[in-house]
């Protein structure tokens, strides 16, 4: 019986296709089937709008949510005490809604992409059309797939590891719900496939408000540094290299003020979590983003290093400053707050753009440098020329050039330090960044948080306890997570 119930609950909510008719120009009026999903060009356009409207729809812990807690995670943020202590177990609840809701959208890819397939190729205007939809969907189920690896698999393991995600390419029926586990290197393998076919065809950056084969590619570049198996640093490098001499419509916003105000409209921005228009709720938009429009202001001291690395920063004037609490009832005010992300809280600024920055164009200069200096470490100055490059484009603030790196760990210090403070709060790198960076002999999380006693089974997060008992079959749970 609880199987039959859990199948039927995420089949109901997955299926739930409807957008915001102010986001998207063609917007399905009705909830598709697998039965009348797709049924011409019309229908494969609305399916691919749809999964837009689920991931407004159901997205809500997928951004300031989800890379807080991350941040806790690395030793950045105390806010949340089971995180910053890695005290997660399968019975913890504190998960659940990132699994659920990243499977509700990949459901809604999956309607998209298998309901396409079975169009004949003169359905569409051209084969280039319809795989421009395909690319589109692929994109973004080969983008939730990595998150789901990288928040509840073993991401860091070989990959004969048998602890990678759940996969699920059907539309979501009750007689195929019970899949199992698959290996790590198939995980990467699927995901993979999905972001290759989507650079290839996905369609061309216009906005952070759709998918596009250039963030298929940085997503693919981002895979590979936080995987790193044999070759993956040079093959990452090729594609930042490639995305770097691209000449579209996603670049620098070299005014930092402007890049956090416009949000998901800023050119800077290859994809964000549309929030939808709000503005007659009542907490608008910031509704949406608890943790940027209302946490950041009672909790916005950082850990020791980190906050020193943020007071001391050229672009702190920029990303903080005095901010009024997110409460009617509370009426002060707080200095230092990250108000990049936090803008004015819910109360003063409920419709400002509480915005989420996957992938921002800086963050190819950064990944850029550190493949440089993991591929070539003798060359200090061919890494920290990227660096410096992207420290030039602005224009606020005016930042100088980075220089007096004598060695390859000052060069690695220099570089760990910026993706902290360049996207800190925005999205995942920082995490993975205290990972794969070293200082004093050992990740640098262990420096930013010695009191805390944790393994690499911690690394990733339990496969929710509701998931485990909805199977007839066994779901292996990962490592010292039960």
């Amino acid at each position: 019986m609880k199987t039959k119930i859990f199948g039927m609950l995420l089949l109901a909510g997955a299926l739930s296709l409807t957008a915001c008719d102010e986001f998207l120009t063609e917007t399905p009026k009705h909830s598709l089937t697998t039965d009348n999903s797709v049924l011409n060009y019309s229908g494969a356009k609305n399916a691919v709008n749809g999964i837009y409207g689920v991931y407004e729809k159901y997205g809500s812990n997928l951004g300031g949510s989800l890379y807080s807690n991350l941040h806790c995670m690395a030793g950045f943020w105390t806010y949340n005490n089971e995180m910053f202590n890695m005290g997660y177990k399968q019975s913890s609840s504190s998960v659940e809604g990132y699994w659920t809701q990243l499977y509700k959208i990949i459901n809604a890819c999956n309607a998209a992409v298998n309901g396409i397939n079975k169009l004949s190729d003169g359905a569409f205007p051209s084969l280039a059309e319809k795989n421009a939809l395909l690319g589109e969907a692929r994109c973004f189920r080969g983008y939730c797939n990595l998150e789901l690896l990288w928040l509840f698999g073993r991401w860091f393991d070989k990959a004969d590891s048998p602890y990678g995600i759940l996969y699920r390419d059907q539309t979501s029926e009750l007689s195929n719900l019970m899949v199992g586990r698959i290996s790590v290197g198939e995980s990467y393998r699927l995901i993979l496939e999905d972001l290759e076919f989507a650079e290839q065809n996905a369609p061309v950056y216009k906005s952070a408000l759709r998918m596009s084969r250039q963030f298929a590619k940085a997503m693919h570049a981002k895979l590979l540094m936080v995987r790193n198996w044999d070759g993956d640093y040079a093959k990452a490098l090729t594609l930042v290299n490639d995305l770097l001499a691209e000449n579209s419509g996603w670049q620098m916003e070299t005014d930092l003020t402007k890049l956090y105000e416009t949000g998901w409209n800023s050119k800077e921005n290859c994809f964000s979590h549309y929030l939808g228009d709000n503005k007659d709720s009542y907490f608008g938009m910031a509704g949406s983003e608890f943790t940027y429009a209302y946490a950041l202001f009672y909790n916005n001291e950082f850990t020791e290093t980190v906050q020193e690395w943020l007071d001391n920063d050229v672009r702190h004037d920029v990303t903080f400053g005095t901010a009024r609490s997110p409460e009617t009832w509370d009426t002060s005010t707080r200095e230092n707050v990250l108000t990049k992300l936090y803008h004015r809280g819910r109360n003063d600024g409920k419709n400002d753009m509480y915005a989420t920055y996957p992938m921002r164009y800086a963050e190819l200069y950064l990944m850029k440098a550190e493949l440089l200096a993991r591929t070539n470490p003798s060359d200090i100055a061919g890494a920290l020329a990227p660096l410096n490059e992207m420290r030039a484009k602005y224009t606020n603030p005016v930042m100088e050039p980075i220089t007096g790196i004598t060695n390859h760990q000052e060069l690695m210090d220099a570089i760990f330090k910026e993706y902290v403070v360049s996207l800190f709060m925005e999205n995942e790198t920082p995490w993975f960044a205290s990972l794969r960076f070293e200082h004093d002999g050992k990740p640098w999380i262990y420096t930013l948080k010695p009191e805390v006693n944790f393994s690499t089974d911690q690394y990733c997060w339990p496969i929710p306890d509701s998931e485990i008992h909805a199977h007839s079959n066994v779901i292996e749970q990962n490592p010292g997570l039960k």
